[in-house]
């Protein structure tokens, strides 16, 4: 079964701090990206994110966004959870800020991981207290603890 943790480390977590436009943010996440050696193409990271937006946002509601793009020279699954214990405006249907994000980046000849992937996620929002329980921790270990922990329950 697929599991979240086993796409990340600790440098795939992130703590925003202050305000940022939507545009801002995915660029910040392009970046970061780019910063931990997972990507060449920040730019194209970027505008995949951006294109994705324009379909309809990614914000899924209850505080939590899960951005996402198909990337077609990557060769596995990216995945970045970003907090922002204040939250952000990400244009979300139900008007909440998002404090929780988990940006997503696939390869585009990889469909149906990138679909896994964000059922798992959105499963792991549904039936676990992830949500709330990273909201209120401040350092990426810990918040990898409770990724494991609670994706042990799923």
């Amino acid at each position: 079964m697929m599991k979240i943790a086993d796409y990340i480390d600790e440098n795939h977590i992130i703590f925003l701090d202050g305000k940022y436009a939507k545009e801002e943010l995915l660029e910040y996440f392009a970046r970061k990206f780019k910063e931990i050696d997972l990507i060449e193409d920040e730019s194209l990271v970027y505008n995949s994110l951006i294109e994705r937006e324009k379909l309809s946002s990614t914000a899924v509601g209850e505080e939590v966004a899960i951005p996402h793009a198909k990337i077609t020279d990557l060769d596995e699954i990216k995945i970045l959870i970003a907090i922002s214990k204040e939250g952000q405006d990400f244009d979300a249907a139900d008007r909440l800020p998002v404090k929780l994000f988990f940006v997503v980046i696939a390869p585009a000849n990889q469909m149906q991981l990138h679909l896994k992937t964000l059922a798992r996620i959105s499963r792991l929002m549904k039936m676990t207290n992830f949500k709330s329980r990273v909201l209120s921790v401040n350092t990426p270990s810990e918040v990898l603890n409770i990724l494991k922990e609670e994706e042990s329950n799923l």
